[in-house]
């Protein structure tokens, strides 16, 4: 499962779609927004979380595949595939301060600990740059990766741990120095695939998902079914786990206790207990899984099914599943909020934003107009990640 050639696809369609223009306002407290990338209308929604509404949208570059918000510097970064940049967003104001041209389709975002650096990899390049959102440039760029995917920060945030999609490895970036120091194998040794997006569909590693605390990361390798755990300040293996076939990468559960992967090669969801690093849960899933949110005092995880249009819920105190939500369209990622209370999914194929709330487990609201193709959902002081 991949979405390294959708950026081509929808291209054509973003330069025919224009957003529709809503008031600026500025945003007076970002932890009461949502903030959802439009691939095909080129910018980014804005949602208050208190009203679930549509608040502005902030035109960005083609294709904006994902975007994340630094609270220290009141600005946003979204990185457009489309066009080769980013564009940086003053939250007090809603203007673009900067637009940025990296390297081949910037997809995937990480911000540093303390908000004032980004981590953004070029997919089709190979390369990870580091832009600087107090100053609003390029810091540096840093080559030898393969289909950089997903980036997870040391505590220290002195390290950048690269998950390739093309490769079996973990990269691990100096940032300091923006050289790659370390390459740590996981499971056993594979082909490693170009750098370019027009390879076969090869699953690597699509993210080191860091512990909440961020000691440990694991790192799910799809084409060898098989996870690394990380120290992230030594870099060091401490174990390699068995899960189901082609893992997809592991979600955590916000109070540190579970890592959640789904298997989309047999359908299953694989639940790790951080604590013994063990499978405590290996349970039905569902078609094409692209992530797992969990809320209500961690107690329940949703898992998300392109291929099934819908929300597939588990308890995590029983681990059973337990239900299903249905969805009007085709859902990519979502978000759930701080509190644990309430999770909003994009829904790329109808334009819309589904609202579930998560301790009665059930679609309470769809909010429209959203924009064309939304992409996924991002709030400050949540677990965010992208495809």
């Amino acid at each position: 499962m991949s979405f390294r050639n959708q950026a081509k696809n929808s291209l054509a369609c973003a330069s025919l779609l224009t957003g529709m223009a809503l008031p600026a306002q500025a945003l007076e407290d970002l932890g009461h927004y949502v903030f959802v990338p439009n691939r095909n209308s080129a910018d980014i929604a804005v949602i208050d979380a208190r009203t679930n509404t549509v608040a502005t949208r902030i035109p960005v570059g083609l294709v904006p595949h994902q975007v994340a918000v630094s609270a220290g510097t009141m600005k946003m970064i979204a990185s457009n595939t489309g066009d080769n940049t980013v564009s940086i967003v003053d939250l007090r104001t809603l203007d673009t301060v900067e637009t940025l041209t990296l390297d081949h389709e910037p997809e995937h975002i990480e911000l540093a600990p303390d908000g004032t650096i980004a981590a953004v990899g070029n997919i089709g390049a190979g390369t990870l740059s580091f832009v600087s959102l107090v100053e609003n440039r390029e810091l540096s760029r840093v080559d030898g990766l393969y289909e950089p995917h997903n980036m997870t920060f040391s505590p220290d945030g002195s390290l950048v741990y690269v998950g390739n999609l093309g490769a079996d490895l973990v990269s691990v970036v100096d940032v300091a120095s923006a050289t790659v120091i370390n390459e740590i194998p996981v499971g056993k040794p594979q082909t490693v695939a170009t750098a370019s997006p027009e390879s076969a569909e090869f699953q690597g590693i699509i993210n080191v998902t860091a512990t909440p605390d961020g000691s440990l990361g694991f790192a799910a390798f799809g084409e060898g079914d098989a996870m690394a755990v990380l120290d992230l300040r030594t870099q060091e293996t401490i174990s390699t786990l068995a899960t189901g076939n082609l893992p997809w990468r592991a979600y955590p559960t916000a109070d540190g206790k579970f890592m959640i992967v789904p298997n989309n090669g047999d359908e299953t969801v694989s639940i790790i207990s951080v604590a013994t690093l063990e499978e405590v849960a290996r349970l039905k899933g569902a078609a094409d899984m692209t992530g797992v949110n969990t809320g209500w005092f961690e107690t329940t995880a949703f898992v998300i099914s392109r291929g099934e249009q819908k929300l597939v819920v588990f308890d995590l105190d029983a681990m059973e599943r337990v239900g299903e939500i249905d969805l009007p369209g085709v859902p990519e990622t979502g978000v759930t909020t701080p509190d644990g209370t309430m999770l909003y999914v994009a829904l790329s194929s109808s334009n819309q934003v589904a609202v579930i709330d998560v301790r009665r487990r059930a679609l309470v609201t769809l909010i429209d107009n959203v924009g064309n193709d939304p992409w996924g959902a991002h709030m400050v002081g949540a677990l965010n990640y992208c495809h």
